[in-house]
């Protein structure tokens, strides 16, 4: 067969497609600096990116100072972490409720949640395996999964983008490896309610004896601890015991370039070799490039591990988005959970996208997480970015044609 590439191609065919599908999200951030430096930061309001933007717990920097002055603390340590570490972040997920009986020896410390994905899916997938994703869902997961040789199967959610567990049992094959869920959901804020998560627990376990083989759950929860109106985070992990819960402190302590997480395996999990199953995450974590997770960020988030983290920013952005989507006429849910709202696009979502870039408003095509006719909008941002946005949502319902009649309240579920 002949070679599809040019004799001088630098990139192989399937990173140069990869590339050029890209991130719309990373692509929308870049065109937000372009147009910044073209009209003036104060011109753009750029809420594509789901970067934080507030401090961190005053204990996380309390602890940076010390670890930072510690001497000889920056040395290799075992691929899965400092013992200690483990063993902290262990205690906490007990304590927290999240398991029953953690150990240290189950944890493995990992750069961020992606690098915790990766890690699992290089360790349980063999090429060909198929990981079943609800959408919408974070547009990175089809690279996750390709970079293993896996094939994301995608499947639909219910019209309030709770799962649909009859649409999830009808997408497994004899190749279904793992099902993956991200609550509270990025984009569209859904937190999975318990009753859900046992709904999905029972038929898994069930679909397990009927293939007679073991069916995965991995949970990626990096933003559990962002959650409004009192409601009760769930973890998908701790439902079904064949599970890996993936976790970053990124969103919940601001340090999102820090890359600091972990993953977490049920202590219920059903195996007869723990030590290879633990030996075999470790070792993906180094042969991925990872190594370790960072020394300096492992000890720091250990000793602030207790922190408490301040939801009032996010809150109250949360209702001044929601206020200006109802006013304006927008089809959309208020969010259960994250910093982001997930509304229907008034026209044709190319055409909205375009219209908003004209307006110097950036948000992220709801193609770019398998639901189209959606854009997200993310609040992780300055109170005048935020301000900026609800004008210009404003303007760009006016602009739509947007009735009265049609103007909608927030939807609670």
């Amino acid at each position: 067969m002949a070679d599809s590439r040019s004799r001088d191609a630098a990139v192989s065919d399937r990173m140069h497609t990869m590339f050029h599908r890209g991130s719309a999200i990373r692509q929308m951030f870049e065109e937000g600096l372009r147009l910044k430096e073209q009209y003036g930061a104060d011109q753009v309001a750029d809420v594509s990116l789901g970067n934080p933007d507030f401090a961190p717990p005053v204990t996380f920097n309390r602890a940076l100072h010390i670890m930072a002055r510690e001497q000889r603390r920056h040395c290799y340590m075992p691929n899965a972490g400092y013992p200690e570490v483990r063993d902290t972040v262990a205690r906490h997920l007990n304590r927290k409720g999240l398991f029953e009986d953690l150990r240290g020896e189950q944890i493995v410390m990992t750069c961020g949640a992606a690098g915790a994905l990766n890690v699992v899916f290089k360790t349980i997938l063999d090429p060909g395996d198929e990981v079943i994703v609800p959408r919408p869902y974070f547009v990175e997961y089809r690279f996750y999964v390709d970079n293993h040789g896996g094939r994301l199967v995608l499947v639909e959610t219910q019209d309030t983008f709770d799962l649909d567990v009859d649409a999830i049992e009808a997408a497994i094959t004899e190749r279904t490896r793992a099902v993956l869920v991200n609550s509270p959901n990025n984009p569209s804020g859904r937190l999975y309610p318990q009753s859900t998560l046992e709904a999905l627990s029972a038929m898994l376990l069930r679909k397990e004896r009927a293939l007679g083989r073991r069916l995965f759950l991995i949970s990626d929860e990096p933003y559990r601890e962002v959650i409004y109106d009192g409601r009760r985070f769930v973890s998908p992990a701790a439902v079904y015991p064949n599970s890996f819960m993936c976790y970053s402190w990124s969103k919940a302590f601001s340090i999102s370039g820090e890359r600091i997480g972990y993953l977490a395996v049920n202590p219920a999990l059903r195996t007869d070799d723990w030590t290879t199953l633990m030996g075999a995450l470790a070792m993906s974590n180094r042969i991925l490039g990872f190594v370790n997770a960072p020394a300096l960020m492992q000890r720091t988030v250990a000793a602030a591990i207790d922190a408490e983290v301040d939801l009032r920013h996010y809150a109250a952005k949360r209702e001044r988005i929601c206020a200006t989507l109802a006013e304006a006429g927008y089809r959309f849910r208020a969010p259960e959970g994250t910093f982001y709202a997930f509304p229907e696009t008034p026209e044709p979502e190319a055409d909205f996208i375009d219209r908003a870039k004209r307006h110097l408003l950036l948000v992220t095509p709801g193609s770019a997480f398998g639901r189209e006719g959606h854009f997200r909008i993310s609040f992780a941002c300055s109170d005048a970015t935020v301000a900026l946005a609800c004008r210009k949502l404003m303007t760009l319902a006016e602009a739509c044609g947007l009735p009265p009649s049609k103007r909608r309240v927030p939807a609670h579920v």
